[in-house]
């Protein structure tokens, strides 16, 4: 569906792009990127530690997908790499962006922390006994989700509740679009979940997984399926290390890293 303009790099060019960026008369190689708040757990841990013992020094910020395309657009960031969610976010840039993959895709549901005070009744939705609706519709429970002006989950939560309830069912539960009641940044969300302040959010399945939270994925939908994609930006400021770091999430250790954080990559290993 989209045009991949990615080309791959041999194992060996990674090598040495990882040799070179550790070499003491170069220097140490510097990596910009921005990414989808929503895999912002691994970025900031197991990806920035395996690059960092290559030599490479990854300043990663995350946010909200539109958000971030939009600092793009404006000039306020110059990033290396961009990697968001829904692949026509990166494709919007136009002739800013290099080369674009679609390399992942993960489920938009439900999930909540073991201090939920209903966890005992989102234990029943995820044992199939209670219905996810009128579980959702229980007085007093808090939701949390995105901002649909600046995250596509955001956009994904309203249009797979419009999917699975109707449009009426739909605002009854979530209220207006940017219903401010249960809207918080998406870096913020999962905190509010961990804390109690929130009883249950919409997560990707990937950020889920991160936290180890329950999670109940949303019946299948063109919004409840979510794919990742990952832009090499034309003028990048460091382009060898662009290029490295699209390889090590694609194909290298990156891509192990973000499997084990929930992510369903599309291309099987080995693959050409």
């Amino acid at each position: 569906m989209y045009k991949l303009a990615f080309a791959r790099l041999s194992a060996l060019a990674l090598a040495v792009g990882l040799m070179g960026a550790s070499s003491p008369s170069a220097g140490p190689a510097v990596v910009d990127v921005l990414y989808a708040a929503s895999l912002v757990t691994p970025m900031n841990g197991p990806v920035a530690d395996a690059l960092r013992a290559n030599g490479i020094q990854f300043n990663g910020e995350p946010g909200g997908s539109k958000k971030l395309a939009n600092f793009i657009a404006s000039g306020v960031r110059s990033p290396d790499v961009f990697i968001c969610v829904d692949p026509a976010i990166a494709m919007g840039l136009g002739r800013a962006v290099a080369s674009t993959t679609v390399f992942a895709h993960t489920s938009l549901g439900i999930a909540w922390s073991p201090k939920s005070r209903f966890h005992e009744l989102l234990e029943s939705v995820a044992a199939g006994k209670t219905p996810l609706l009128q579980a959702l519709s229980t007085p007093g429970l808090r939701i949390g989700r995105t901002d649909p002006t600046v995250d596509p989950k955001g956009v994904y939560t309203v249009q797979a509740l419009k999917a699975v309830a109707g449009a009426s069912a739909e605002r009854k539960l979530l209220g207006d679009d940017e219903n401010a009641a249960q809207i918080f940044p998406e870096e913020d969300l999962l905190a509010r979940v961990e804390t109690g302040e929130i009883d249950v959010g919409f997560f990707y399945r990937t950020e889920s997984v991160q936290r180890d939270y329950r999670f109940v994925a949303l019946p299948p939908s063109p919004a409840s399926q979510v794919s990742y994609a990952l832009a090499i930006m034309r003028n990048a400021p460091h382009p060898d290390a662009a290029k490295t770091f699209a390889t090590f999430i694609l194909e290298g250790k990156g891509r192990a890293i973000l499997e084990h954080a929930g992510l369903d990559y599309i291309t099987p290993r080995g693959t050409p």
